[in-house]
C-alpha cells in the first residue's frame, strides 16, 4: 500500500503503520486475523469522508461531481488482503468478455475486438444486418444492489465468510459528506460500492458476470443470435470494460425486443440502469432505413457520430490516426503552455519530459500507429521545450534529437524516441496474435485473416483492417528472436510456426501436411527424429541442421510447449525490451565515448550530471558553436580575446580558469591537456577517487556560471571566489550524505532446530557474464557433513544455475540415500523466486525459459517425494559453505560428487561446518 496515499479520516495513514510497525504491527495482526474468523469490522473502521471532485469547470448539479471515499486506513488493509487472495481465482469465474480488472487481461483488448466489429460494419462483404449499442451506464458503483450483489456472489461459489464480511462492511458503514473541508453528521447507504476500496472492482465485475451468463443462457434458448465477424468466428453478443458496456446484435425486431427485456430486467434487480440518452448506435453497412428506425425505437438511443469515442478511442471509420495525433499535438501544448522552461534547469526539464510529456501518448500508442508527420511535430514540442524557452517560438538545438533519444551509454538521456516507442507498444498487440492468446480480439482477428494460412504465411488482403495491416508489416521484427520451446510438441505444427531458430514458411503444402505437428516428427521411445518424415517436409539440410541444434521434445508431467521470444528472460514479449531492441537496430552503438563510465560517477547534482553530458556533448552556447550557427557572431573568447572559444579553452586554457584548477583542491596543471574535450576530462579523471571526480565537476560547473556572470552580468571573474564556491558545494553534499546514510537493520533470524533423524542439504550457485556458473551442495544429517557436490556449467542467467544446483543436489542425496528410509530432507537455497517457483508448482511463474524444462524435472520429483522432501529459503549466510564451493567449481573447473575426504576440504579452505543459527523457520504461506 502507498504509504501516504488517501489517509484515515483521522488522519493515520499507512506511513505511520509502516513506520511503527515493532508497536502496531503484533496488535492489527491479531485484529485482523479476527476480522477474517468472525466476518466482522469495527464500526469505528467503516466511517468514511466522502469528498466531491468537479467534473467540470462549473459544476451546478450532483451529476457534475464525482464522490471520493476517504476510508479507514486499516480497513483499506483488510480490503487489500481480501482483493490479494481471491486476484489468483477471479480470471476463472470472470468470463473473457470482461477485460477490466483482470491480470492478464487490459483495457486494449475490449477497443481492439471493437475496431474489429466496426471495420466489418463497414465493409461491403459484410452481409449481414447487425447493431452495436454503446450502452451508458448511470452512475454504476454507485447504484449497486447489495442484495444482487450477494446473490451473484453466491452463484459464483465465493466462500460464505467473504461474502458475509463484505455484507457487514456495507451495512454498518457511515458516510460524512465533506463541503468546502467541513462535514456534519452520518448517512447511512443502502447501497452502493466504496470508490476506492480494494474489493470494490472484483465486486463489481463478479455482478457483471451475471448480465454475462443471462445473455449466453438468451442465446442458449435461441432468443438472441449474436453476430460472427467470419465462418469460424465466435458468436459475439456484448463486450464489457468495468461498466463500459457493448451490446451487439441483429437488426431483427424480436431480438431487439429481446435484448430490451433482458437489460430492462437486470437494471431492475442489479439498479445498473442503462441511460438512453447517453448511449449511441452503430450499424452495418447493409441495414436498410427501415430496420434502422426499429432498432432506435426499441433501445431510445441514438446514432453514433463521427467523433464518438469508445474508452477514450476514436471509432469513426478513417482517419482515426490523423485525429487522434491532432488530439494528441493539443494536449501537448496545453501542458506546456503552463510550465516556463526558462525557470528550470535542463535536469528539471528533463524530469519532466520523462515522467509527463512522454506518457502522454501512451495509451493512444497503444492502439493507433500515428502518422510520422505528427510524432515530429510532438517530437519538436518537446525538443523546445529543452533547448529553448516557453515565450518564444524558436530555439536553439545544440545535440540533435535523435542523439538525446539514445540510451545513457550510448550518449543520449534516455528520452524514447516516439516513432519506436510506438512501434514498440503496437508489437505488444502482435505478440498476443503470435502467441494464439485466448483474448476474444486475437480470435476473431484469427478469423477473420489467418484461419486457414496460419499467423506467419498469411498476407495482406484487399479491405483488411488497420490492425492486420499493421501487424504484418511488424511481423518481421520477431522472425529472428521467436520460436517455440518445445515439450511434447504436440501444439506446434511443423510448416506454420517457427519451432527452430532457421524455420522459414512453407507456401505450398497438402492440407495433412499442414496440419502436422513436431511430436509427429518425433519417436520418443527411440528418442530420435523420424529422419524420412522430416528430410520429406524439409528437407536433407533442414533435416541435419535440427539433429544437430534443436533441443529434443520430452514428456514431463506439466510442462507444454510456449512460444519464446528469447530477448527477455521470461520469454514473454514486453514493450521495454521490444523498444531497446528497436532502438540498438536504429541506432547503431557508438564507442566515440565511454559514456558508461562518466554516468557512473556517483552523488552529482542532477543539474551537473546533465551540464557535464552537455560539455561533453558539444551541446553549451560557446561562442565558436554560435559561430557556426550565426555568423554574425564572433568566435573569439570574450575574456581573453586570444583565441577561438571552444570548450577545452574556455574550460581548462582561458586565463585565469587555470588558476581555479592549480589553486584548487585538486592541484591540476593544464598547460598540457588535450585540445579534445573528452580526451581532457578523460586525462584528468583516469584513476581518480569519486570525491575527486565530484570536485571536478563542481568546478566545471562553477567555471561556467563564472564565465556566464563576466560575460553577461559583467562580474569580475576572482579565482578565489569560484575555489570556495565548490568547496560550499562539496560541504552541502557532505552533510546531505551523512543526513541520508541510516544504519541497516539485518533481518530477525530464527535459529533452526535439527531432528536427529532430518537429512539437511545447503545449495548454491555462482554466475558471472560470461554465462559460466558453478553449482555446489552439500549433505549434512544432524548438522554432520556426509556427502558433497559440485560442477562447472555453461548457463544463460543465474536462476538457471540455481535451479541446477538443486537438481544436482536432489540427484546427490537420492543416490546416497537409495537404500535408507530416510525421515526428511530439507533443502536449502538462497534463491527466494526459485523457492517461491517450486512451493506453488507452476512452471508458468519460472522467471527465466530457459529454465522451464529443468524446473518442471524438479518440481515432479518434489512431487514424487511428497512429505520427504521440501524446500526452503535460507539466508546468505546459512548457505555460505555451498557459495564459496559455487565459485570455487566456477574458478577452476572442479567436478567431484563424493563423501570428503580431509585432503579435499584442506585443499579447498572453505568451512564447511553447518551454522545452524542462520537458518530461518519458513511459515506455510495461507491457502
Amino acid at each position: 500500500m502507498g504509504p501516504d496515499k488517501s489517509p484515515s479520516p483521522d488522519g493515520v495513514s499507512c506511513r505511520f503503520l509502516q513506520e511503527n510497525w515493532n508497536v502496531l504491527g503484533p496488535d492489527l495482526v491479531v485484529q485482523v486475523r479476527n476480522i477474517f474468523e468472525t466476518a466482522m469490522v469495527p464500526e469505528k473502521w467503516l466511517c468514511c469522508n466522502v469528498v466531491l471532485i468537479p467534473k467540470n469547470k462549473e459544476p451546478l448539479t450532483p451529476n457534475d461531481y464525482r464522490p471520493l471515499s476517504i476510508g479507514n486506513v486499516i480497513y483499506r488493509l483488510v480490503m487489500k488482503v481480501l482483493a490479494n487472495r481471491l486476484r489468483p481465482y477471479i480470471q476463472k469465474i470472470v468470463s473473457m468478455e470482461q477485460t477490466a480488472f483482470i491480470s492478464g487481461r487490459c483495457i486494449t483488448d475490449s477497443i481492439m475486438l471493437v475496431k474489429e466489429i466496426l471495420h466489418s460494419f463497414n465493409s461491403s462483404r459484410f452481409s449481414q444486418q447487425t447493431f452495436m449499442l454503446k450502452a451508458d451506464i448511470t452512475k454504476a458503483f454507485d447504484k449497486m444492489d447489495w442484495n444482487f450483489l450477494k446473490e451473484a456472489m453466491i452463484n459464483l461459489n465465493v466462500p460464505g465468510k467473504i461474502i458475509d464480511l463484505m455484507l457487514y462492511s456495507f451495512r454498518h458503514a457511515k458516510i460524512t459528506i465533506k463541503v468546502n473541508g467541513m462535514g456534519d453528521g452520518f448517512i447511512h447507504p443502502t447501497r452502493g460500492l466504496r470508490q476506492g476500496c480494494p474489493m470494490s472492482p472484483y465486486c463489481f465485475i463478479m455482478a457483471m458476470e451475471m448480465l454475462t451468463r443471462k445473455l449466453r443462457h438468451a442465446q442458449v434458448m435461441g432468443q438472441i443470435r449474436g453476430i460472427k465477424l467470419a465462418q469460424s468466428c465466435p458468436l459475439l453478443t456484448h463486450v464489457i470494460y468495468a461498466d463500459d458496456l457493448i451490446l451487439l446484435g441483429n437488426v431483427d425486431g424480436a431480438e431487439v425486443q429481446q435484448l430490451s427485456n433482458i437489460m430492462e430486467e437486470f437494471g431492475n434487480v442489479s439498479g445498473l440502469v442503462i441511460n438512453p440518452a447517453k448511449s449511441k448506435l452503430w450499424f452495418s453497412k447493409c441495414c436498410t432505413e427501415q430496420a434502422i428506425q426499429t432498432v432506435q425505437d426499441n433501445l431510445r438511443a441514438d446514432p453514433a457520430g463521427h467523433e464518438e469515442r469508445y474508452l477514450g478511442a476514436l471509432l469513426s471509420s478513417s482517419n482515426n490516426a490523423k485525429k487522434t495525433g491532432n488530439m494528441l499535438l493539443e494536449r501537448l501544448k496545453s501542458k506546456l503552455a503552463g510550465w516556463r522552461s526558462n525557470l528550470l534547469s535542463h535536469a528539471g526539464r528533463l524530469v519532466l519530459i520523462k515522467s509527463v510529456l512522454m506518457s502522454v501518448p501512451v495509451y493512444f500508442m497503444s492502439i493507433e500507429v500515428l502518422p510520422k508527420g505528427i510524432i515530429k511535430q510532438m517530437e519538436s514540442l518537446i525538443a523546445k521545450f529543452f533547448w529553448g524557452k516557453s515565450d518564444q517560438n524558436r530555439y536553439m538545438s545544440f545535440v540533435a534529437w535523435a542523439k538525446i533519444c539514445k540510451d545513457f551509454n550510448m550518449g543520449g538521456l534516455g528520452v524514447r524516441q516516439l516513432e519506436l516507442f510506438g512501434d514498440a507498444l503496437f508489437m505488444k498487440l502482435v505478440w498476443d496474435m503470435m502467441s494464439n492468446s485466448n483474448k476474444m480480439w486475437v480470435k476473431v482477428c484469427k478469423s477473420k485473416y489467418y484461419s486457414n494460412l496460419g499467423f506467419w504465411r498469411a498476407n495482406n488482403v484487399a479491405g483488411a483492417s488497420p490492425l492486420w495491416r499493421q501487424a504484418v508489416r511488424m511481423r518481421g521484427f520477431f522472425k529472428e528472436s521467436v520460436r517455440w520451446q518445445l515439450a511434447k510438441g504436440d501444439s506446434v505444427t511443423v510448416l506454420s510456426q517457427p519451432w527452430y531458430q532457421q524455420w522459414e514458411p512453407v507456401t505450398y503444402a497438402t492440407r495433412r501436411d499442414r496440419q502436422k505437428t513436431v511430436s509427429q516428427l518425433f519417436d520418443f521411445g527411440a528418442n530420435m527424429w523420424h529422419r524420412e518424415e522430416v528430410i520429406r517436409l524439409l528437407g536433407e539440410q533442414t533435416h541435419n541442421y535440427i539433429a544437430q541444434n534443436v533441443q529434443k521434445p520430452v514428456s514431463v508431467p506439466g510442462l507444454t510447449d510456449k512460444l519464446i521470444w528469447d530477448q527477455t528472460k521470461f520469454g514473454n514479449y514486453t514493450v521495454k525490451a521490444g523498444y531497446e531492441c528497436l532502438v540498438k537496430t536504429t541506432y547503431p552503438h557508438s564507442i566515440e565515448v565511454p559514456w558508461k563510465y562518466i554516468w557512473d560517477w556517483k552523488n552529482l547534482a542532477p543539474k551537473v550530471r546533465i551540464f557535464v553530458w552537455r560539455l561533453l556533448s558539444n551541446g553549451l552556447p560557446l561562442a565558436q558553436n554560435l559561430h557556426h550557427r550565426i555568423q554574425a557572431i564572433s568566435p573569439i573568447c570574450s575574456r581573453c580575446r586570444q583565441e577561438n572559444e571552444y570548450a577545452t579553452h574556455c574550460f581548462f586554457f582561458c586565463q585565469g580558469f587555470r588558476m581555479v584548477w592549480f589553486g584548487g583542491n585538486l592541484g591540476i596543471r593544464t598547460e598540457n591537456l588535450p585540445l579534445n574535450i573528452v580526451e581532457a576530462v578523460q586525462y584528468i579523471t583516469y584513476g581518480m577517487q569519486e570525491d575527486d571526480i565530484r570536485t571536478f565537476c563542481y568546478t566545471l560547473w562553477e567555471i561556467w556560471l563564472a564565465r556566464n556572470a563576466s560575460l553577461f552580468q559583467h562580474i569580475d571573474f576572482d579565482p578565489r571566489t569560484v575555489c570556495n564556491k565548490v568547496q560550499a558545494w562539496l560541504c552541502t553534499e557532505a552533510q546531505q550524505d551523512r543526513e541520508e546514510s541510516t544504519p541497516r537493520h539485518n533481518a530477525l533470524q530464527v535459529p533452526y532446530d535439527f531432528h536427529h533423524e532430518e537429512w539437511q542439504v545447503i545449495v548454491d550457485a555462482s554466475w558471472d557474464t560470461s554465462h559460466t556458473a558453478g553449482t555446489a551442495y552439500l549433505i549434512y544429517q544432524g548438522g554432520k557433513l556426509i556427502k558433497l557436490g559440485m560442477e562447472k556449467h555453461t548457463t544463460d542467467d543465474p536462476f538457471q544455475a540455481e535451479a541446477l544446483a538443486i537438481d544436482e543436489a536432489i540427484d546427490g542425496f537420492q543416490q546416497l540415500l537409495r537404500d535408507e528410509n530416510y525421515f526428511r530432507v530439507h533443502v536449502f537455497s538462497d534463491c527466494l523466486n526459485l523457492v517461491n517457483v517450486l512451493e506453488d508448482g507452476c512452471i508458468e511463474n519460472v522467471p527465466s525459459w530457459r529454465a522451464r524444462p529443468l524446473i518442471a524435472k524438479i518440481i515432479s520429483n518434489i512431487s514424487r517425494l511428497g512429505e520427504k522432501l521440501k524446500v526452503q529459503h535460507g539466508s546468505r549466510d546459512a548457505v555460505k559453505p555451498a557459495h564459496d564451493m559455487a565459485n570455487h567449481a566456477r574458478r577452476h573447473g572442479v567436478s567431484y560428487h563424493e563423501i570428503p575426504t580431509v585432503s579435499l576440504m584442506r585443499e579447498m579452505r572453505i568451512d564447511m561446518r553447518l551454522d545452524t543459527k542462520f537458518f530461518q523457520q519458513v511459515q506455510e504461506r495461507p491457502p
